[in-house]
C-alpha cells in the first residue's frame, strides 16, 4: 500500500505555555501525493508560514502529526527528521537571502549536499538540479546578488532539487518578483512536480496562482 507524501493530522500550533498560550495555528489535517501540488491559502495571521515550517521541520507542532512517505517526520515536542531532512526542501521568498552573499551558487549547492546527502555525486548532482530548475550552468560561479530576481529564485529552486528531496514546500515563492518572472517561476513549480514526481506545497496569498494546484486548502486563523 503507498502512501501520501506528505500527511499531517490535526496539526496545530501555539505559543506560550499554561494560561498564557495562545494557539498560532488551527488543526490542519490535509494529505499530498507524489507529483501533486497542494496550495495553502488562507489570511494574515492565519498560521500558513507557520505550517509551512512545521513540514519544513523548522518548528514542531502543539497537538497532531505530520507523516513523511508514510514515516513520523514531527510529533508534540519531537522532530523526527534526522538523516531524512533532506527529503523536505524549502523554496523561500527571498532566494537571495537563501544563499551566503560571498559564496558562488556552485558553492553553496556543494555545502548543501555535503551537509544533506553526501552520499550523492556532487558535480553530477548540481548540473542536473541546474538543468532541472533551468538555472543557466554559465551563472553557477556567480555570487547571489549578481543574479537577476528571476535567477535567484531558479538558483534558490536547484539548491531545493540538488539533494533529491520528496517534498518541496515553497513559501510565498513569487510575491517578490514581477509578474512576468513570477509567472514563469510558477509554472515552472508545477513543472517540475508533475514530471519528477515531487510532490509540491505552495503557500500564497494569490487566489489565482492557488487555483493553478492540483488542490487547494484554506486555514482559517485560531477562535
Amino acid at each position: 500500500m503507498s502512501h501520501p507524501v506528505l500527511e499531517a493530522s490535526g496539526v496545530s500550533a501555539s505559543r506560550g505555555t499554561g494560561r498564557n498560550a495562545r494557539q498560532i495555528l488551527a488543526p490542519v489535517c490535509l494529505a499530498v501525493e507524489a507529483g501533486e501540488s497542494l496550495a495553502i491559502t488562507g489570511a494574515s495571521g492565519a498560521g500558513k508560514s507557520t505550517l509551512a515550517d512545521i513540514i519544513l521541520g523548522l518548528g514542531d507542532p502543539s497537538t497532531g502529526k505530520v507523516n513523511l512517505l508514510g514515516t513520523p517526520w514531527s510529533l508534540p515536542g519531537r522532530n523526527l527528521s534526522g538523516r531524512r531532512r533532506h527529503l523536505v526542501q524549502g523554496v523561500p521568498q527571498d532566494a537571495v537571502a537563501a544563499f551566503v552573499p560571498r559564496y558562488s551558487i556552485r558553492r553553496s549547492l556543494h555545502l548543501v549536499l555535503s551537509r544533506l546527502a553526501p552520499h550523492l555525486a556532487a558535480d553530477e548532482q548540481i548540473e542536473r538540479a541546474a538543468h532541472v530548475a533551468r538555472f543557466d550552468p554559465a551563472l553557477l560561479d556567480r555570487r547571489p546578488r549578481e543574479l537577476s530576481g528571476g535567477q535567484a529564485q531558479r538558483a534558490a529552486l536547484a539548491r531545493a532539487l540538488v539533494v533529491d528531496p520528496a517534498l518541496l514546500v515553497a513559501d510565498e515563492p513569487t510575491s517578490a518578483l514581477d509578474p512576468a518572472t513570477a509567472g514563469e517561476v510558477a509554472e515552472h513549480l508545477f513543472t517540475t512536480a508533475k514530471d519528477t514526481g515531487i510532490a509540491l506545497l505552495l503557500v500564497t496569498h494569490d487566489l489565482q496562482l492557488a487555483a493553478r494546484c492540483s488542490r487547494h486548502l484554506r486555514i482559517s486563523a485560531p477562535r
